[in-house]
């Protein structure tokens, strides 16, 4: 939202805070093709690599728990950690197990209070029976219990199979309607599963009872309980379906939903993903029925008639499982018609409201309206041929995610960036940007610039437009994954002995909300520049921001949840290492914890993964906390991670960087263009370069684009400095006065 500020000394004409020519007239220092980089990303990402032995993999985990695994102890592992900080809970043989942001590993069950996270084995972890094959020992798959917010874990084998290696899993609790007895739940797990020649074969697909018994390390030999899905004929229940590793979620109707792709092979590329498959998993006499939908979007063709299609789909159901959507990144074949701003990869929509009977499109977001323009389309460049015609381009090098919050709107949650052309040959291509650090970017990181958090609402009323929030401005971007790549000297992860690749740690933007749907989280993870010296996320730290839906506001908090201000708050192992961090889907408004005067304390349970020489061929340690986001209380106290006011001096910080005085310089006025993340007071202080204050001001400011004027009328030709104050974080401009 935009706010016009009066300066005290004199009342002006209105202008916009953000001039549209200054971002306009950034010149780029060239293009790439976005929509093949991120294919070539998720390709490298499936490459399985790790198949091949090494003493790696045998390596010991120097700080996470030994697990028991005994057959005899009916808890087959035990682990105590604090809710109250970050503690190691279970690991894995490598880091290939958590690469894609998409996945649902790490879930919160509000009929139960229970989490839960599913996990390739550790390498203390000895499976019955266990394969001498390494690849297949990897390929075992856990599943962690909590009945009391981490505070202590059982853990149980669900899949173990010498023949199909499961890859990338994802899962959770089934709860049947009503039931609130964990004893009578199911953990389910699925993922992709790979053969020992390296080729991906289909998916798997495992549930077990959690009853006291089970937790053990022996997977259910139950008929359907090991489950698997080939991708080539005969394909099973599912039909054709590759990658079954995306948006897992269970809902009060006792259904389980994830996503595949339907691809012309089991490697999509640009050219052969058709479009996504719905999964659904309900309980019968026993076991778990997989049947899944086709929705394939209709989508513009370049000239040689490969599809403007990316394989990614998304999906999020309401709590109640009556309501869900499902979008993927394409060009919609109804925009191509007319050059506009919808032309370019943005997401086309499927929507159900009979829990997944029926699906049909919904109009997605109309980047021609006018409340689109300034916080949106005025922050991109144009396009190379026309600086007027900008054309948004859903940038999943950071992140997206979705849900459904309690008015069954659809949030789409990513970062955009410019698509450099609007022939159909070259929507997928963006812009790269030199900047002044002599690195090359995606985004020019100037005022006005940015690479901005947005969160696109609608979809609950078909004929109502969609809306957009702007909930944070990252100051960093993911560093590349081979060498040719731009930030790959800046990637801290060790290369890959054979191709020199490494793994990718990006924002990985995370949403999740309250069972009840009024409040939503934002989680991602950035790095700070004053650290790094570049605007490579190299030393990540997740941050954590706060929506109530039933008022529309974003609080004025932004919560570091792994670098607290207070130094006896931190983990090193976990400041500013949080690698490939998850959020659940779903969190709850802390019960222990009083709804202070600013909002209330929410309880998210997340984790975070690396090692000790980020090394993703090595065995990695998996990081729990039910991290107490107490946006009530501003002032840090002995609450896990309190909010405090070092997200406001962030907030603030980034705030004054992005700010700008214009005209400068300037005669008669001049205006200061500042972008709030929360409601603040901004002070202005003109002094000239003997120091004498020529004039002061103070003006509430808002969250958004603000624009405060000054009266420079009786001031004589000169420089003089601008001191701008914001939340005891201050920064000088220069000005000059003709």
């Amino acid at each position: 939202m935009k706010k016009h500020l009066l300066a005290a000394v004199g009342l002006l004409s209105f202008t916009v805070a953000l001039s549209q020519s200054s971002v306009k007239s950034i010149k780029a220092s060239g293009i790439e093709n976005s929509a093949q980089k991120i294919v070539e990303k998720f390709t490298r990402i499936n490459q399985a690599r790790e198949n091949v032995s090494s003493s790696k993999e045998n390596a010991q985990i120097a700080d996470a728990p030994q697990e028991d695994t005994s057959p005899a102890n009916s808890r087959g592992n035990s682990v105590n950690t604090f809710t109250t900080g970050w503690r190691s809970f279970t690991g894995s043989m490598n880091a290939y197990g958590v690469l894609n942001s998409s996945q649902k590993p790490l879930q919160y069950n509000d009929e139960l209070n229970t989490v839960s996270f599913i996990h390739r084995k550790s390498a203390t972890y000895s499976m019955s029976p266990q394969s001498a094959i390494v690849g297949a020992q990897t390929g075992g798959i856990v599943a962690m219990v909590s009945k009391n917010w981490g505070t202590q874990w059982d853990s149980t084998l669900i899949w173990n199979n010498t023949i199909n290696w499961a890859r990338y899993p994802q899962g959770g609790i089934y709860n049947a309607p009503g039931n609130t007895i964990v004893d009578s739940t199911y953990i389910i797990g699925m993922g992709p599963v790979v053969t020992s020649a390296g080729n991906w074969s289909g998916n798997f697909f495992a549930s077990k009872q959690l009853r006291a018994g089970n937790y053990n390390n022996i997977a259910s030999a139950l008929p359907n309980a090991q489950q698997f899905m080939p991708s080539t004929p005969p394909y099973g229940t599912l039909n054709k379906t590759d990658f079954a590793y995306y948006d897992f979620a269970c809902t009060d109707d006792g259904t389980a939903h994830a996503l595949g792709l339907i691809a012309d092979n089991v490697n999509p590329t640009l050219s052969n993903y058709r479009g996504a498959r719905v999964i659904k998993g309900t309980f019968n006499s026993g076991a778990f029925i997989w049947t899944g939908d086709s929705l394939i979007p209709d989508v513009s063709s370049a000239n040689d008639g490969s599809k403007n299609l990316i394989s990614l789909p998304f999906q999020a159901w309401n709590e109640s499982g009556t309501v869900g959507y499902v979008f993927q990144l394409g060009c919609n074949k109804t925009n191509s018609a007319t050059i506009n701003a919808n032309l370019g990869y943005q997401p086309i929509i499927f929507k159900t409201i009979n829990s997944g009977q029926s699906w049909s499109s919904i109009p997605g977001i109309d980047f021609t309206q006018a409340s689109f323009v300034a916080p949106v389309l005025d922050r991109l460049q144009g396009t190379s041929t026309n600086s007027n015609l900008t054309i948004p381009f859903f940038n999943f090098s950071e992140g997206i995610s979705a849900t459904v919050d309690k008015n069954n709107d659809l949030h789409i949650v990513t970062t955009l960036v410019p698509t450099s052309s609007s022939h159909p040959d070259s929507l997928g291509f963006t812009f790269r940007y030199n900047n002044a650090d002599l690195e090359t970017y995606r985004y020019p990181h100037v005022d006005g610039a940015r690479p901005y958090i947005y969160d696109f609402i609608g979809g609950a009323n078909p004929t109502a437009s969609w809306r957009v929030l702007m909930v944070d401005s990252l100051l960093t971007e993911s560093p590349g994954g081979t060498s040719t790549a731009a930030g790959y000297s800046s990637n801290l992860w060790a290369p890959d002995p054979t191709t020199g690749n490494k793994v990718e740690s990006d924002a990985r933007i995370q949403v999740s909300r309250t069972a009840d749907g009024r409040f939503i989280v934002y989680t991602y993870a950035d790095s700070d520049p004053s650290v790094t010296l570049l605007r490579w996320n190299s030393v990540p730290n997740v941050k954590a921001r706060l929506l109530d839906v039933n008022t529309g506001l974003l609080h004025p908090t932004v919560i570091n949840v792994t670098r607290p201000s207070a130094p006896s708050l931190r983990n090193t192992n976990v400041a500013s290492r949080a690698y490939f961090h998850f959020a659940s889907p779903k969190c709850a408004v802390a019960q222990t914890i009083a709804v202070g005067p600013n909002g209330p304390a929410i309880v998210l349970p997340m984790t975070v993964t690396n090692n000790t020489g980020l090394d993703d061929l090595a065995p990695v340690t998996h990081r729990y906390s039910s991290a107490a986001l107490n946006f009530g209380n501003v002032a840090e106290n002995n609450i896990l991670l309190p909010g405090s006011d070092v997200g406001v001096k962030e907030n603030s910080l980034t705030s004054l960087e992005a700010s700008f005085l214009y005209p400068n310089p300037a005669k008669n006025n001049v205006a200061l263009a500042i972008d709030l993340l929360n409601n603040s007071t901004v002070e202005l202080t003109l002094s000239n370069v003997i120091g004498q204050t020529m004039r002061t001001i103070a003006s509430q400011g808002q969250i958004g684009a603000n624009t405060i004027e000054v009266d420079l009328n009786g001031l004589p030709k000169g420089i003089y400095l601008v001191q701008i104050k914001v939340q005891n974080v201050s920064r000088t401009k220069k000005l000059i006065i003709e």
